[in-house]
């Protein structure tokens, strides 16, 4: 009897601290440091200049957004056994005149026994058989494609087979006036995936998403947000602490993605980009760090990037504000010096599309974080057909962008694109973020704030700063007074000759003109 009731003790004293909220807030963040999927992803061609340019890069900033590691490589690039060390294994096949691959890279395929999705042509006859696949043939057509809640019609797509036959689980559909019924977008029977055609910009991007979180077992609910960028110090802040305050009344919560300032924190303006940051973290919004813009790479301000990050993120911490992460475009997590100089101080990034690619130490290895959201312009969404108008998050956290408004015009006309959105918006800092740097350590968890362990009572009052500034420190003057009362006399003896000059030179006028110009004067 007795062991019986000291068990039952045990069992309630182990769901009692299971229960502990500040168990869970452990839990989630060791949760949030587990080691991502490794995926490698190779490629026979980017099809420089066709329609498929660019479905490579879309597809590694879908597999970041899900957490995962990537490695890049070509086939002709592939080095005998890697395959076997990857737990998941993509093959993009954009060049449909390429048939023969490496024979170490056949040999290690037969013997590969990790997940494998295939996009593209030339399907391996292993995956075909457990798929169970039957295809016939494709013509080139206009598809409309429909996937989740998303379609998009007329889509111009050349060969698309004909899905007749398979196993497992399909994905989305493809339809045409010039086919009878449908056929899948993707399909998925157990570790092999199949999807005849993805392109950038349209929907077979963001279509494949949702084969991807089944094929790498993502569990984790997804969410929307909104993010706000290009907030700088010299941006019309009180324009920005208005738009705080007007998502704060409608309740929707917001992230800011601020450009940093490097140094002179002293500064009157950079006082002034601070108490406003601290203000918009007061209407609930979130506030991540946007990577520095690089100039070139050759910049010694490269260098020295580890440097100024840090002081930026203390200076923020040393105010009383804490930012949740980092905005920057993907290449920075595929640059060892931007990884290790720049992002090393986040686990979470929102995660830019590539606009200008300016790496210093490339790798075709991928930099992870524990959160990551992936980006659409602010509307972008809106241009797929819905077939409902209160559409379910995308299987990844996905981030809309907006641009900080330059007016009244364009504040009022966000916020009323923003209330009459049918998305629900996500709270940025209900999911654990972890910033350190060797003075700081931040953190964010179920809605909290913290910053060494002392969480954070948000204050919305606005402090003034004052324009007067001493930008230059005057040094000590040891003979200011001597040279003083020097420059004084000089002043009056330069004054005084001048004054005697303008006399005789008034004098010699007279007396010049009385000389030749009185009448009766012989000369």
């Amino acid at each position: 009897m007795f062991p019986n009731k000291v068990l039952s003790w045990l069992l309630l004293s182990l769901c009692f601290l299971l229960a502990s909220p500040g168990l869970n807030v452990k839990a989630a963040g060791a949760a949030a440091e587990q080691p991502s999927s490794q995926v490698l992803v190779i490629y026979d061609s980017l099809s420089i200049g066709t329609p498929t340019e660019g479905n490579v890069e879309a597809l590694q900033r879908l597999l970041a957004s899900f957490g995962t590691q990537v490695t890049l490589s070509s086939f002709d690039k592939y080095e005998p056994g890697a395959l076997q060390r990857y737990d998941h294994v993509i093959a993009v096949r954009n060049a449909g005149d390429l048939t023969e691959l490496p024979g170490a890279y056949v040999r290690d395929f037969e013997a590969y026994q990790g997940r494998y999705l295939h996009i593209g042509a030339h399907l391996p006859q292993q995956a075909v058989q457990a798929l169970e696949l039957q295809e016939e043939r494709g013509t080139r057509d206009r598809f409309r494609l429909a996937i989740g809640q998303l379609s998009e019609a007329s889509l111009p797509v050349e060969n698309l087979p004909s899905i007749v036959r398979y196993a497992g689980k399909g994905y989305g559909n493809w339809s045409s006036g010039s086919r009878s019924g449908t056929t899948p977008y993707g399909i998925l029977n157990g570790r092999h995936a199949y999807v005849p055609y993805m392109q950038k910009g349209n929907l077979s991007e963001l279509g494949i998403a949702y084969l991807l979180a089944d094929w790498l077992e993502v569990r984790a609910p997804s969410g929307y947000y909104a993010v706000f960028k290009e907030i700088y110090p010299f941006s019309d802040l009180q324009l920005l602490r208005r738009l705080a305050d007007r998502l704060y009344e409608s309740g929707i919560p917001f992230v800011a993605s601020v450009r940093p300032i490097l140094d002179n924190f002293d500064y009157p303006a950079a006082q002034r980009y601070l108490e406003t940051l601290k203000y918009v973290q007061s209407r609930n919004g979130s506030l991540v760090v946007d990577a520095p813009f690089v100039a070139s790479t050759i910049s010694q301000d490269i260098t020295t990037l580890n440097k100024e990050l840090a002081s930026f993120v203390d200076a923020l911490a040393d105010y009383g504000i804490a930012p949740l992460g980092i905005g920057a475009e993907m290449y920075w997590s595929y640059d060892e010096h931007y990884a290790s100089k720049g992002l090393a101080f986040f686990d979470s990034v929102v995660m830019f599309p590539n606009e200008r690619i300016m790496h210093r130490a490339p790798t075709s290895t991928s930099k992870t974080f524990a959160s990551t959201l992936y980006t659409l312009k602010a509307g972008e969404l809106e241009r797929f057909d819905q077939s409902i108008k209160a559409i379910e998050p995308l299987p990844m956290n996905t981030a809309f962008v907006f641009e900080l408004p330059e007016g009244e015009e364009q504040l009022e006309a966000t916020i009323q694109a923003l209330q009459g959105d049918w998305k629900t918006f996500s709270d940025y800092k209900s999911m654990v973020h972890v910033v350190r740097t060797d003075k700081h350590e931040i953190r964010s968890a179920a809605g909290l704030l913290q910053i060494n362990g002392r969480t954070l009572v948000l204050n919305k009052d606005f402090a003034q700063i004052e324009s007067d500034h001493t930008y230059i420190e005057e040094g000590e003057r040891s003979f200011d007074a001597l040279f003083t009362i020097q420059n004084n006399i000089f002043i009056v003896l330069i004054t005084t000759t001048l004054l005697i000059f303008g006399i005789f030179l008034v004098i010699g006028y007279r007396l010049y003109k009385r000389k030749y110009t009185h009448p009766g004067r012989k000369l």
